[in-house]
């Protein structure tokens, strides 16, 4: 007879990284977390320690900070807490030092892996990408390679990336917090930056040369209107470099979720220039906010936005195409607007939420 898992899990999410980094996979484990303590399972977050503060049900393991990434960190603590050993599920997030600590963790447990982050598209910030950037991207990919083997059940955001895996993997969304990004006048944010009725387009996200900003920053001298970037990460001086010649371009730095949910709610459109995402979380928040979204037609951004439904996608690389895309999204912003909508609420926590506890039975079973 089945066991019925449905009340009190003990889960433990393993991460390669968490806050104060600022990304979607921080962000989704912070939601996936979340979603699951509402339905009366408990989530502990394993993490390298840095100088984040934690809080309840977050507990850090030893580390040291990884020279080539600014914020990034490898862990190296031998001895896992005692609490692990009281954990149902051991969910991995990152392919790295925290994945060899899940593994131990996951001795006699049932595991599984979430697959968030293509690391081939991050070997460019290695010393002599030059010279070793091949031996780096071969030498990835047979980690990569082992530790999905390893944990055997992995899932992951879009069919696009688990076409680049070696294991089958099991689409899960990232899911958007619907109830939070949804639109709203964003008045506030208006006020302090000065903007009146011209059109408003923008970015926000982990400022690093993968998400090729170049192509919106090259734009601007072209764009009647205002482009706004939010964020911060490694490539923020260079970006901001290209674009000080352009006096309809301001940095916002790093905005909190309830001034995120402003932010894109006072943009006619979202773009995403970007090379490396799974799904892309940013986009979904800015549909659910109703927001079209302008896409660079790599990886899983081929789908997450869809054209003529939830946006358009651009020739990489030509900032002319990239604006009539824009102008072509403000024109459509109605019916854009609401397919946005929709697509989030498709994809929302609660529903990836749903798929994840039905693994979690299913492995257990």
């Amino acid at each position: 007879m089945k066991k019925q898992w449905s009340a009190k899990l003990k889960i433990g999410f393993f991460t390669d990284t968490y806050f104060p980094q600022i990304n979607g996979v921080t962000y989704t484990l912070q939601t996936w977390k979340n979603e699951l303590e509402k339905r009366g399972h408990k989530v502990s977050i394993y993490y390298p320690k840095s100088d984040y503060e934690q809080g309840e049900g977050e507990i850090p393991l030893k580390s040291i900070e990884f020279p080539f990434y600014p914020g990034y960190r490898i862990t190296y603590q031998i001895n896992l807490p005692k609490e692990v050993e009281k954990l149902d599920i051991i969910h991995q997030h990152g392919l790295y030092s925290m994945a060899l600590i899940g593994l131990k963790a996951a001795k006699n447990k049932k595991k599984l892996l979430t697959f968030h982050t293509p690391g081939d598209q991050y070997t460019q910030y290695l010393p002599f990408t030059k010279k070793l950037g091949g031996i780096y991207n071969r030498s990835y990919k047979i980690w990569e390679n082992w530790i999905l083997k390893k944990y055997g059940t992995v899932t992951t955001a879009s069919e696009e990336i688990n076409e680049t895996l070696a294991v089958d993997a099991k689409i899960i969304s990232n899911g958007v917090d619907t109830k939070l990004f949804k639109k709203t006048d964003g008045g506030e944010l208006r006020k302090k930056l000065n903007l009146g009725t011209e059109k408003i387009i923008g970015f926000a996200g982990r400022l690093g040369s993968e998400k090729h900003l170049e192509d919106l920053i090259n734009a601007a001298k072209d764009f009647d209107g205002k482009i706004l970037i939010a964020g911060a990460g490694p490539y923020e001086k260079q970006y901001r470099e290209m674009a000080k010649k352009e006096g309809n371009i301001s940095f916002l730095g790093l905005l909190d979720r309830e001034k995120l949910l402003e932010f894109y709610s006072i943009l006619d459109v979202f773009v995403f220039p970007s090379h490396c995402e799974t799904q892309g979380l940013v986009a979904l928040e800015a549909m659910s906010c109703g927001v079209p979204v302008v896409a660079a037609p790599v990886l899983a951004l081929k789908t997450t936005v869809e054209n003529g439904l939830t946006g358009y996608h651009y020739k990489v690389g030509d900032s002319n195409d990239l604006l009539e895309k824009v102008n072509l999204c403000i024109k459509e912003r109605g019916k854009l607007g609401v397919n946005c909508r929709k697509f989030a609420d498709e994809n929302s926590i609660e529903k990836s939420v749903d798929e994840i506890i039905k693994i979690y039975e299913k492995l257990l079973n």
